[in-house]
Protein backbone atom coordinates (compact mmCIF):
# COMPACT_ATOMS: atom_id res chain seq x y z
CA UNK A 1 0.00 0.00 0.00
CA UNK A 2 2.83 2.39 0.83
CA UNK A 3 4.48 1.67 -2.53
CA UNK A 4 1.28 2.58 -4.39
CA UNK A 5 1.07 5.90 -2.51
CA UNK A 6 4.71 6.66 -3.37
CA UNK A 7 4.07 5.82 -7.03
CA UNK A 8 1.06 8.14 -7.12
CA UNK A 9 3.10 10.98 -5.61
CA UNK A 10 5.87 10.46 -8.17
CA UNK A 11 3.48 9.98 -11.10
CA UNK A 12 1.56 13.22 -10.58
CA UNK A 13 4.51 15.59 -11.24
CA UNK A 14 5.62 13.41 -14.17
CA UNK A 15 2.12 13.53 -15.73
CA UNK A 16 1.97 17.30 -15.23
CA UNK A 17 5.35 17.78 -16.94
CA UNK A 18 4.35 15.48 -19.80
CA UNK A 19 1.11 17.40 -20.33
CA UNK A 20 3.05 20.67 -20.67
CA UNK A 21 5.43 19.29 -23.32
CA UNK A 22 2.94 19.65 -26.18
CA UNK A 23 2.30 23.29 -25.19
CA UNK A 24 5.97 24.17 -25.52
CA UNK A 25 6.12 22.50 -28.93
CA UNK A 26 3.26 24.73 -30.13
CA UNK A 27 4.49 27.95 -28.53
CA UNK A 28 6.11 30.93 -30.21
CA UNK A 29 9.52 30.42 -31.76
CA UNK A 30 12.41 32.60 -30.57
CA UNK A 31 13.07 35.61 -32.77
CA UNK A 32 12.40 39.26 -33.53
CA UNK A 33 8.93 40.73 -34.05
CA UNK A 34 7.35 44.11 -34.82
CA UNK A 35 3.79 45.34 -34.53
CA UNK A 36 1.47 48.30 -34.78
CA UNK A 37 -1.56 49.02 -32.62
CA UNK A 38 -4.65 51.21 -32.47
CA UNK A 39 -6.92 51.58 -29.50
CA UNK A 40 -8.93 53.65 -27.09
CA UNK A 41 -7.17 55.57 -24.34
CA UNK A 42 -8.58 57.16 -21.20
CA UNK A 43 -6.38 59.65 -19.35
CA UNK A 44 -7.43 60.61 -15.79
CA UNK A 45 -5.69 62.97 -13.41
CA UNK A 46 -6.06 66.11 -11.32
CA UNK A 47 -6.96 68.35 -14.28
CA UNK A 48 -7.40 65.71 -16.98
CA UNK A 49 -10.32 63.39 -17.66
CA UNK A 50 -10.57 62.68 -21.36
CA UNK A 51 -10.75 59.81 -23.84
CA UNK A 52 -9.34 59.62 -27.36
CA UNK A 53 -8.08 57.21 -30.00
CA UNK A 54 -4.56 55.96 -29.31
CA UNK A 55 -2.01 54.42 -31.62
CA UNK A 56 1.49 53.04 -31.36
CA UNK A 57 4.10 50.49 -32.29
CA UNK A 58 6.09 47.79 -30.57
CA UNK A 59 9.12 45.63 -31.35
CA UNK A 60 10.74 42.87 -29.39
CA UNK A 61 12.59 39.62 -29.14
CA UNK A 62 10.96 36.34 -28.06
CA UNK A 63 13.73 34.57 -26.10
CA UNK A 64 11.79 31.35 -25.53
CA UNK A 65 8.13 30.26 -25.63
CA UNK A 66 7.43 32.01 -22.33
CA UNK A 67 9.42 35.26 -22.26
CA UNK A 68 9.94 38.28 -24.50
CA UNK A 69 11.43 41.72 -24.05
CA UNK A 70 9.85 44.53 -26.05
CA UNK A 71 9.95 48.26 -26.64
CA UNK A 72 6.57 50.02 -26.84
CA UNK A 73 5.62 53.46 -28.20
CA UNK A 74 2.12 54.82 -27.45
CA UNK A 75 0.47 58.10 -28.46
CA UNK A 76 -2.66 58.78 -26.38
CA UNK A 77 -4.25 61.25 -28.82
CA UNK A 78 -5.43 64.79 -28.01
CA UNK A 79 -6.48 65.24 -24.40
CA UNK A 80 -8.35 68.28 -23.05
CA UNK A 81 -7.22 69.85 -19.78
CA UNK A 82 -9.96 71.30 -17.55
CA UNK A 83 -8.54 74.29 -15.72
CA UNK A 84 -11.73 76.35 -15.37
CA UNK A 85 -11.35 76.46 -11.57
CA UNK A 86 -7.96 78.13 -12.05
CA UNK A 87 -9.41 80.55 -14.63
CA UNK A 88 -7.11 79.26 -17.36
CA UNK A 89 -8.52 78.63 -20.81
CA UNK A 90 -9.15 75.00 -21.71
CA UNK A 91 -5.92 73.80 -23.25
CA UNK A 92 -4.80 70.48 -24.67
CA UNK A 93 -2.16 67.83 -24.22
CA UNK A 94 -0.83 65.23 -26.63
CA UNK A 95 0.68 62.67 -24.24
CA UNK A 96 2.93 59.92 -25.52
CA UNK A 97 5.11 57.24 -23.97
CA UNK A 98 8.06 55.08 -24.89
CA UNK A 99 8.97 52.12 -22.70
CA UNK A 100 10.59 48.75 -22.27
CA UNK A 101 8.75 45.77 -20.78
CA UNK A 102 9.19 42.13 -19.91
CA UNK A 103 6.36 40.14 -21.49
CA UNK A 104 5.33 36.73 -20.20
CA UNK A 105 3.71 34.46 -22.78
CA UNK A 106 1.59 31.47 -21.82
CA UNK A 107 0.63 29.25 -24.78
CA UNK A 108 -2.94 28.01 -24.41
CA UNK A 109 -3.25 26.21 -27.72
CA UNK A 110 -1.58 25.78 -31.06
CA UNK A 111 -2.13 29.40 -32.10
CA UNK A 112 -3.39 31.22 -28.97
CA UNK A 113 -1.28 32.85 -26.21
CA UNK A 114 -2.14 34.72 -23.04
CA UNK A 115 0.15 37.69 -22.27
CA UNK A 116 1.15 39.63 -19.15
CA UNK A 117 3.81 42.31 -18.95
CA UNK A 118 5.40 44.93 -16.76
CA UNK A 119 7.87 47.62 -17.67
CA UNK A 120 9.21 51.11 -17.25
CA UNK A 121 8.32 54.00 -19.54
CA UNK A 122 9.25 57.62 -20.17
CA UNK A 123 6.29 59.85 -20.90
CA UNK A 124 5.85 63.35 -22.21
CA UNK A 125 2.58 65.23 -21.85
CA UNK A 126 3.47 67.50 -24.84
CA UNK A 127 1.25 70.35 -23.68
CA UNK A 128 -0.05 73.08 -25.96
CA UNK A 129 0.56 75.49 -23.15
CA UNK A 130 1.64 78.86 -22.10
CA UNK A 131 3.28 79.50 -18.78
CA UNK A 132 -0.05 79.30 -16.91
CA UNK A 133 -0.70 75.67 -17.91
CA UNK A 134 2.88 74.67 -17.14
CA UNK A 135 2.54 76.17 -13.66
CA UNK A 136 -0.74 74.27 -13.09
CA UNK A 137 0.33 70.80 -14.27
CA UNK A 138 3.95 70.98 -13.14
CA UNK A 139 6.52 68.73 -14.75
CA UNK A 140 5.40 67.58 -18.19
CA UNK A 141 7.70 64.55 -18.51
CA UNK A 142 9.04 61.82 -16.26
CA UNK A 143 9.40 58.03 -15.95
CA UNK A 144 7.15 55.49 -14.25
CA UNK A 145 5.73 51.93 -14.42
CA UNK A 146 3.34 50.44 -16.95
CA UNK A 147 1.76 46.99 -16.98
CA UNK A 148 -0.85 45.05 -18.85
CA UNK A 149 -2.53 41.80 -19.84
CA UNK A 150 -3.75 40.49 -23.17
CA UNK A 151 -4.05 37.69 -25.66
CA UNK A 152 -2.62 36.92 -29.08
CA UNK A 153 -3.88 34.77 -31.92
CA UNK A 154 -1.25 33.68 -34.46
CA UNK A 155 -2.65 33.21 -37.96
CA UNK A 156 0.64 31.70 -39.15
CA UNK A 157 4.27 31.49 -38.07
CA UNK A 158 4.71 35.13 -39.14
CA UNK A 159 1.41 36.98 -38.56
CA UNK A 160 -0.65 37.46 -35.43
CA UNK A 161 -3.24 39.76 -33.92
CA UNK A 162 -2.87 41.00 -30.34
CA UNK A 163 -5.45 42.50 -27.94
CA UNK A 164 -4.05 44.26 -24.85
CA UNK A 165 -5.17 46.23 -21.84
CA UNK A 166 -2.35 48.45 -20.51
CA UNK A 167 -2.17 50.84 -17.56
CA UNK A 168 0.44 53.61 -17.78
CA UNK A 169 1.32 55.38 -14.53
CA UNK A 170 2.22 59.08 -14.80
CA UNK A 171 2.98 61.47 -11.95
CA UNK A 172 -0.50 62.12 -10.55
CA UNK A 173 -2.17 60.85 -13.74
CA UNK A 174 -3.04 57.40 -15.09
CA UNK A 175 -3.75 56.35 -18.65
CA UNK A 176 -5.60 53.17 -19.57
CA UNK A 177 -5.43 51.80 -23.10
CA UNK A 178 -7.30 48.98 -24.78
CA UNK A 179 -5.66 48.21 -28.10
CA UNK A 180 -5.71 45.85 -31.04
CA UNK A 181 -2.42 45.19 -32.81
CA UNK A 182 -1.11 43.38 -35.86
CA UNK A 183 2.26 41.63 -35.40
CA UNK A 184 4.86 40.29 -37.82
CA UNK A 185 7.49 37.81 -36.60
CA UNK A 186 10.74 37.43 -38.58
Amino acid sequence: MRTITMLRKAALPALLAASLLPLSALAAEPGFYVGGKIGAASVDGDFIDDDDTSFGAYAGYQFNPYFALEGVYTNFGDVEVDLDDLEIENEGLEPDSIGLRALGTFPVGERFDLLAGIGYHAFDLNPDFGDELHDAIGDDSSTDLFYGVGAQFNFSNNFGVRAMYDRFEFEGTDADEISLGLQYTF
